[in-house]
């Protein structure tokens, strides 16, 4: 079945059942790319404004390459925060990782476009091994926007089990080497869901993230009897996260665990209670409470990312109902 993008229709519809059983405010519209969703005269510019007239804090994660065009429309439509992933400051390695379809400049246009126009932008980047030096520029120009850079790990899935080993880059050494001596204040940043983040405030402005995984709990369910608990890095409830079939779920590895949401339109506490079953001994309201929701509103995209020099996509969306460009020839050789 090919997936088709969430009508504008039921992205209110989502939004109000889940504002309606106490969720938190904060509404991310995310992956695939949602600057190319439509629907008939909608594009998602008014999404935005729909789902900020409902009070929610709405936040959008996106590759930037169409930010050029997209910006300031954002910024008027209230738009509170960008995410968007920047791997790289290398513009060949940026190509490379965007499948062959990514342009840097165009990029980097973007963003800075967002940041005059008053949006906030905070950065994620997925640490590959062999492929950091360029670090300390990338923390120049966080300082310079006052922004976020998450350090990310690569994170182990049964499809990139052979790769990882290779590409995986733990974060701490790049903290000592390159981070601490630009840092004025260190803050642990605690979840009750999910993973706590270490916080490195900038002295020049801005912060560096990362998430700590000595807190993640094991033990109960549904992680307690999930046979990948060991390799997993993530914590349960991190995103509560709606895809374009209209199934809500937790877990990347775990998507058996979701349900369609489409039943529990306008019954809130029929849905409360399907959460917490699913939850068992975890509390509902801690995941209410602290857990943002994540729309998955189109699965289309205009990138084909993958893992420097091979055809491996990371992208944790990959699967044969989404939609991306074909994978060009790697600038890297073949792993």
């Amino acid at each position: 079945m090919i997936l088709q993008p969430l009508s504008y229709a039921h992205i209110l519809a989502i939004a109000d059942v889940w504002r309606d059983i106490g969720g938190n405010t904060k509404v991310e519209i995310g992956a695939l790319e949602p600057l190319l969703w439509r629907d008939g005269q909608y594009r998602i510019t008014d999404v935005v404004r729909a789902l900020a007239e409902r009070d929610l804090v709405v936040s959008m994660t996106t590759n930037g390459q169409l930010l050029d065009i997209f910006a300031k429309e954002l910024g008027r439509s209230g738009l509170s925060l960008i995410r968007t992933s920047w791997h790289t400051t290398n513009p060949l390695m940026f190509k490379e990782i965007s499948g062959g379809h990514g342009e840097y400049g165009r990029f980097k246009r973007g963003v800075t476009m967002a940041l005059e126009s008053g949006i906030k932008v905070a950065f994620n980047r997925v640490l590959i091994k062999g492929h950091t030096e360029d670090l300390p520029e990338q923390l120049e120009f966080i300082e310079q926007y006052k922004s976020r850079l998450k350090l990310l790990m690569f994170l182990w899935t049964p499809q990139n089990a052979s790769l990882h080993e290779s590409f995986y880059q733990d974060w701490r050494p790049l903290v000592r080497a390159s981070i601490l001596p630009r840092t004025h204040e260190i803050v642990r940043v605690r979840k009750l869901v999910g993973r706590d983040r270490l916080r490195f405030v900038l002295a020049g402005g801005g912060c560096v993230e990362v998430k700590l995984g000595d807190r993640l709990k094991r033990n109960l369910h549904p992680c307690a009897t999930c046979s990948m608990k060991h390799e997993c890095k993530e914590g349960f409830g991190d995103y509560v996260r709606v895809d374009p079939n209209l199934h809500l779920y937790f877990c990347y590895l775990r998507q058996e665990l979701g349900f369609p949401i489409s039943e529990y339109f306008g019954r809130p506490q029929a849905l409360k209670q399907r959460l917490q079953d699913v939850l068992g001994d975890a509390n509902v309201e801690d995941l209410l409470s602290t857990t943002s929701l994540r729309l998955t509103v189109t699965p289309t995209c205009n990138f084909a990312c993958r893992i420097p020099g091979t055809s491996q996509g990371w992208c944790m969306e990959r699967r044969e109902e989404y939609r991306y460009p074909h994978i060009r020839t790697s600038l890297f050789g073949k792993v």
